[in-house]
């Protein structure tokens, strides 16, 4: 792992990043390897791609009448189909030049693309889109909390839980708003004490760990928690960790932030959630096709997340789940620095061995009369419905109503295997164990 200056991390987190962990619940009595994850869903790796990815440069049409629009639209811009890699079973569609990790995915069966998704009342702004996105909610709304801590809530996770939430980065986010078991760090090596001179951090934490271990006051178990998750990450072995199957992560930050993820996961600490914010889609400028910030960003995910699904398939194939994700998409046509502004409709990405492999959904077209506004690429898949089937079937829970408030109409697209719960669309906190 490219390692991230303690300086840039402290600047990032503060001491022991306590403000990011938001009273951490921890298992506490529980030792640190158990020898296996022992539940019956999959982990859930959520990596949401901020600032608006062009899903029609990263799957550019490749043949037929779409192509032709997208030429028009994109004269100078669009992926030539002889440049955009192709994908098995068909030819409409192919995959940027930059993202043979998510080429070979899609072309091994691992990989499954859902046309068109977004939210149901469009919205392109970056600060709106995105928050109603985390919070798991149509529009303007008062929820307080995320939707993966609604998840949370009502998955009837054992409370003594090591650490089943993680967010690999600097800064917190609202879909885990209001849940006080998510771990937020950016550079697991980095997570420990950063009070006084280096050579007395050990005792020093040592100290306030017992000082804080019989906490009688919410400061006293908030610094106990913040300490005891510190205590399990070091005793990772960071430094020494070799990928299954021979996986390279790129040295970038997505990079860092998958392998850490993979790491936490194999140390056996419960996690089950992790929601991987990963920044710079939007390319109103430098998007170009074969170089620039499109094409290097496209490089990085697509190699990250290629090593990612190689490392952790060694060891557990089958018990996770990738979800791939942007707040919009851009518009059909290029801008006037031959790049592209904020649009509506986009493609989700679903990464796993349960997955059913191609594309789902249904591609709306590109001529003037079927673009959106006439403008962008609409939305015919509402978003909850693909991350409500993984629910369903992968994460052993049915409270969609709840994870995704005011969500009453559950449409399933076919997108991974497994026997679907019954969707419940009422919440009642007493009856969310199954006891009845």
């Amino acid at each position: 792992m490219k390692k991230i200056s303690r300086r840039n991390f402290l600047k990032g987190s503060g001491l022991v990043t306590m403000s990011g962990l938001g009273g951490l619940q921890l298992g506490f009595a529980k030792p640190l390897l158990k020898g296996g994850q022992g539940n019956n869903r999959d982990l859930l790796v959520y990596v949401f791609l901020n600032g608006g990815m062009d899903g029609l440069h990263m799957i550019p049409p490749r043949s037929g009448t779409n192509y032709t629009h997208y030429l028009n639209l994109r004269p100078t811009l669009h992926i030539p189909s002889a440049m955009s890699l192709a994908l098995n079973g068909q030819n409409a569609f192919g995959m940027h030049p930059s993202a043979p990790g998510l080429r070979d995915l899609f072309n091994n069966d691992k990989m499954a693309i859902v046309h068109a998704t977004g939210l149901i009342d469009p919205n392109r702004s970056h600060f709106e889109a995105t928050r109603y996105l985390e919070l798991g909610v149509a529009g303007a709304s008062g929820a307080n909390d995320g939707w993966l801590t609604r998840f949370h809530q009502s998955a009837s996770i054992p409370s003594d839980a090591i650490i089943p939430s993680l967010v690999p980065s600097y800064n917190n986010t609202d879909a885990v708003l209001a849940h006080n078991a998510t771990l937020v760090m950016a550079n697991p090596q980095d997570f420990s004490l950063g009070a006084g001179h280096w050579s007395w951090e050990h005792e020093v934490q040592s100290t306030l760990y017992e000082i804080n271990s019989q906490a009688d006051t919410v400061e006293k178990r908030a610094a106990y928690m913040a300490l005891n998750a510190s205590n399990i990450v070091q005793n990772i072995d960071w430094n020494n960790y070799v990928p299954g199957n021979n996986a390279t992560y790129p040295e970038s930050f997505i990079g860092e932030q998958l392998q850490a993820v993979a790491q936490l996961y194999k140390a056996d600490v419960d996690l089950q959630t992790a929601y991987v914010p990963t920044g710079g889609w939007d390319t109103h400028n430098g998007q170009g096709i074969d170089n620039g910030i499109f094409a290097d960003l496209a490089e990085n995910l697509s190699a990250a997340l290629y090593a990612f699904y190689q490392d952790l398939t060694a060891t557990h194939a089958g018990q996770f789940t990738i979800v791939v994700q942007s707040e919009f998409g851009r518009r059909a046509y290029q801008n006037s620095d031959n790049s592209t502004d904020h649009g509506y409709g986009n493609p989700m990405f679903i990464i796993g061995d349960q997955v059913i492999p191609g594309f789902h959904g249904i591609f709306p077209g590109l001529a003037t009369n079927e673009l959106f506004e006439g403008d962008d690429l609409d939305v015919t898949v509402d978003y909850r419905d693909v991350v409500s089937e993984i629910m369903l079937k992968r994460m052993n829970n049915p409270f969609i109503g709840h994870i995704f408030l005011g969500y009453t109409d559950y449409t399933e697209l076919g997108v991974v295997t497994g026997t679907a719960l019954d969707p419940i669309y009422d919440y009642d906190s007493i009856f969310a164990s199954g006891f009845e």
